[in-house]
């Protein structure tokens, strides 16, 4: 009878343990910050008429532009790329020079809330953009890059207008446009 009392407290011992260090991880895995998927249109039409008005073939996209531009294609259904237990509640893109920061809001399987930031590597391989991925981390512990796809993303434009160069600055991301008349 002894023996069975001892065992029923470690029993219970090690199942406060595991909830607590469950506890711990749910809150050292939660993002740092509220994010969500709203998004402001991007007008092509304003800015095509600014880069008349600057008699530039150019067009000057922000990190606001970018940012907006990536959540309506998120929210246009385009997050197949996601594991089918991860849902995205939220994202912020950061430009940095030619890297793409990607902070992410994912819950697994409904259960438990993760901020991840993935970091791509942008480079311009006419006619696409492609973002190579660098890195995935969840706090400073590093997930690997392999957990991410390559993203190609096609620019499309009428046949007379061509992406002749990208340039990836700070904060901004400059497409120079060719005319072919």
């Amino acid at each position: 009878m002894r023996w069975l009392k001892w065992f029923v407290v470690i029993i219970v011992l090690f199942a406060l343990i595991l909830a607590g260090a469950g506890l711990w991880l749910k809150s050292y895995v939660a993002p740092t910050e509220k994010l969500d998927l709203a998004y402001a249109q991007v007008s092509i039409k304003d800015k095509a008429i600014e880069m008349v008005q600057k008699l530039k073939p150019e067009i000057v996209l922000s990190e606001a532009d970018v940012n907006n531009l990536i959540k309506s294609q998120l929210q246009g259904g385009h997050s197949e790329s996601l594991p089918p237990d991860m849902t995205l509640d939220g994202a912020r893109f950061e430009l940095s020079g030619n890297k793409l920061l990607a902070h992410l809001n994912m819950t697994y399987r409904n259960i438990l809330p993760l901020g991840m930031l993935a970091t791509y590597k942008m480079t311009w391989k006419s006619p696409n953009l492609i973002l190579e991925p660098q890195s995935l981390t969840v706090k400073d512990y590093d997930l690997g890059r392999d957990r991410l796809d390559r993203i190609v993303v096609p620019i499309e434009l009428p046949s007379i207008i061509t992406v002749r160069d990208m340039q990836f600055l700070d904060d901004q991301m400059i497409i120079k446009l060719q005319l072919h008349l």
